[in-house]
Order: structure tokens, then C-alpha cells, then sequence
């Protein structure tokens, strides 16, 4: 691991997703690609979207990048074929609605490649399951974090500020087991550039928001963090217990957001504002004050991340804790 490369690696992302994102905001805002306010947004004002292409266009150049100055012969583009197709299919559903049956097939196949590609000899519950039930549940899982990172990006801010929580204690972890997790390297450079192109794009989506990720922009992030926490859990048990605990909040929201929504049999592909964090927004609390209530709870969860490498059981007891308190406060 060279820690200055990876300081390079982190400065050029947010160098270069700032440049791309001032453009995408001019760019998609003559294109007239907008977000219209409707009864199912959570904005006042027509926004630009699909700002997510500067994030996917910061990975092509930061993995190329990587591959080629920082660890010649890697071969961390690798990546790029899946991540591109993801986007691709994200930008054109942004631009013109595909059907949710096609969009699945599609997410399904990206995981299947993905999981196929970067897991094995790994398995992500340990060999405690065989392996086709093994991997057919991580396909799932993956494909079901794509998703619930896409419907939890309701309001300004929030999947920026996740990604920065979520890659950073991806990269806190990597670093405290580095020689025990799976494509380590691979994981520190998908991290340190998640990283650095979210810190640049929250600077444009915070509130209020002068562009929005579009699908695809948090289709993508979700297919990159997914990854990344899938590779740390399988490594180790506790690494497993630490995956779950430090993406315990948008599990618990947008997992338990969907089944309440299916348990209604609601269409749960359509916009809506049953997000608990939603419920706190159409009850008066604004963007700035639930996204800093999330940073704050996410902050928790990073240091019950760390903790449950040494007290797992603690841990996630106290973390269950710490969201079931949040989660009660967005909805009183």
C-alpha cells in the first residue's frame, strides 16, 4: 500500500468530479434534463439531473489513472465494464423511464458479473452455505443495495453524505486488517475515489441543491459500496458483522421502508416520500438538519463498525440502538 499514491488518488477525485460536476450543471440544465417538483419530490425547484455522470466519468479516469501511473499492470479498469453499464442503463432510464422489469434484469446481470468476477474463492457467509445458494444470495443482496441506495436518494444531500460515511469506514477497515481482506487494493482505490468525488459533489447537492446524482449516479455508488462491503464481509466473520453495521441505516430505511410499502401493496418502484427521513422532511425539518442527524448517526456507526472487530455482539446490539433512535425520531 503506498499512502502517498493514494493521497494523489483522493486529490485527484475531487479535483476532477469538481470540474465535471460544474459542467454537468450547465450542461444538463441547457439539455433541459430537470427534476420537476411533484406531490412524490422532496424539492421545491426545477433541478438539474443526472450529475452522477461527473462521479462515473471521475472512476473511468481515476481507475485508468491508477492502472496505469499509480500500480501499472493491476488492471483495476477492470471495473470500468460493469460501473459503465450500470451508468449507461441509469442515464437512460433518468432521461426517459424504462420498465422496472427491465432495469432489475439489468441490475441482476450487472451483480452476477460482478460477483462472478471479484469474489471468488471467497464466499460471503463463509462456506457455512453452499456455494450456488451462497452466491445466488449474494447476487440478491448486491442487487438490493443498488436499489435501496437509489430510493433513499430523496433529498439533498443524503447519498453524498452516505457514500463519504460508507467509504470512509471502508477505508478505516481496510487499513486495520490489510492483510486479511479480499482485493484489498482493488477496495482502497474504489474507496479513496468514492470519497473524494462524493466530498466534491455534496459541495453542489447540498442544500439547496444545484444538481441532482440521478439513478445514475446512485445506482453506480450503490454498485461500487455494495461491492466493496460484499469483498470485506467475506473476508472475515467480524469483517461481516462490521459490512452490515456501518450501512445499518439506509438497511433499516430503505429496507424496512420497502416492506412496509409492500405489506400495503404499493408499487414500491415509484417515487414516494414514506422514507422516515421523508416523514421528518414533510413534518417540517429540513434538508440540512436530517442529513447532518444521518452524518451523526453514520458517525456512530463507524465507530460500532471498528468496535465490533473486537466486542461484535456489543456492537451490534448498540447499533441496532443508535438507528431504532433515529428512525423513531424522523417519524414522531
Amino acid at each position: 500500500m503506498n499512502i502517498e499514491s493514494n493521497l494523489i488518488l483522493l486529490l485527484s477525485s475531487i479535483i476532477i468530479c469538481a470540474i465535471f460536476t460544474r459542467f454537468a450543471i450547465s450542461f444538463f440544465t441547457k439539455l433541459q434534463i430537470l427534476d420537476i417538483p411533484n406531490e412524490r419530490r422532496a424539492h421545491n425547484h426545477p433541478t438539474p439531473s443526472c450529475g452522477g455522470v461527473a462521479i462515473v466519468l471521475t472512476f473511468i479516469i481515476g481507475l485508468i489513472l491508477y492502472d496505469i501511473v499509480i500500480q501499472p499492470h493491476n488492471l483495476y479498469s477492470s471495473f470500468l465494464i460493469p460501473l459503465i453499464f450500470a451508468a449507461t442503463i441509469s442515464l437512460f432510464d433518468d432521461i426517459k423511464p424504462l420498465q422496472p422489469i427491465l432495469r432489475l434484469i439489468a441490475h441482476i446481470a450487472i451483480s452476477a458479473f460482478v460477483i462472478d468476477t471479484y469474489l471468488p474463492p471467497k464466499t460471503l457467509f463463509h462456506n457455512e452455505l453452499p456455494i450456488y445458494i451462497d452466491y445466488l444470495m449474494t447476487i440478491i443482496a448486491l442487487t438490493a443495495f443498488m436499489n435501496v441506495y437509489n430510493f433513499m436518494d430523496g433529498i439533498d444531500g443524503i447519498t453524498s453524505t452516505q457514500s463519504i460515511h460508507l467509504s470512509l469506514t471502508i477505508i478505516i477497515l481496510c487499513l486495520l486488517h490489510y492483510n486479511n481482506i479480499a482485493k484489498v487494493d482493488l477496495i482502497l482505490s474504489l474507496s479513496i475515489i468514492t470519497l473524494g468525488s462524493s466530498m466534491s459533489f455534496l459541495y453542489f447537492n447540498w442544500n439547496p441543491a444545484k444538481i441532482f446524482l440521478g439513478d445514475v449516479g446512485s445506482i453506480s455508488l450503490g454498485l461500487i459500496n455494495g461491492i466493496c462491503l460484499i469483498l470485506i464481509a467475506a473476508s472475515e466473520q467480524r469483517l461481516f458483522l462490521s459490512a452490515v453495521i456501518a450501512s445499518l441505516y439506509y438497511i433499516a430505511d430503505g429496507g424496512g421502508t420497502i416492506l412496509i410499502r409492500l405489506a400495503k401493496k404499493e408499487k414500491i418502484w415509484l417515487p414516494h416520500l414514506n422514507h422516515f427521513f421523508q416523514q421528518a422532511n414533510r413534518k417540517g425539518m429540513n434538508h440540512k438538519t436530517i442529513c447532518s442527524k444521518i452524518a451523526l448517526c453514520n458517525l456512530m456507526l463507524m465507530l460500532l463498525s471498528i468496535g465490533a472487530l473486537y466486542y461484535p455482539i456489543i456492537s451490534f446490539a448498540f447499533a441496532l440502538l443508535t438507528v431504532m433512535i433515529i428512525l423513531i425520531h424522523f417519524s414522531q
